[in-house]
């Protein structure tokens, strides 16, 4: 079983060669690990500082932490951070998503419709999803 640090870095592989494919510029921190940006992106509009998350399938959505837990105390990254980008190791993509899209706690993105039928308020995997050097939601 992997590590959380293992995990981690498999995210940032992944996110960081989907970005290049996409023809982002990705930055690097030298030093300083334990920063809250694990990277910075730039793209026509911009620099913009990008924690990187993996996500695990769920009920037909892709789900992600947008907080950390240090000592069980809960942080979010209002301020600290503009985008996710978030790998799914089951799908194999990544989703670009402002800070300011996703609650606190977790980012919910829907793959399928809601077995409950709901139509409201859901955030569609595919308004996120970075593909063909493409991305649907506006990074500036």
């Amino acid at each position: 079983m992997a590590t959380p640090s293992e995990i981690g870095a498999r995210a940032e592989a992944a996110i960081s060669g989907a970005l290049i494919a996409a023809g982002r510029r990705v930055y690097l921190p030298a030093f300083g690990g334990d920063g809250r940006t694990d990277l910075a992106m730039e793209d026509e509009a911009g620099l913009h500082r990008v924690q990187c998350k993996t996500s695990r399938l769920l009920h037909g959505a892709i789900v992600f932490w947008t907080c950390s837990n240090t000592n069980q105390l809960p942080r979010g990254y209002h301020g600290d951070v503009d985008l996710f980008a978030v790998y799914s190791p089951e799908r194999d993509e990544v989703y670009l998503v402002p800070v300011t899209d996703v609650e606190t706690r977790a980012g919910f993105l829907r793959i399928d419709q809601p077995a409950n039928g709901q139509r409201a308020r859901i955030r569609w995997a595919r308004d996120y999803v970075l593909a063909n050097g493409a991305q649907g939601v506006t990074t500036a």
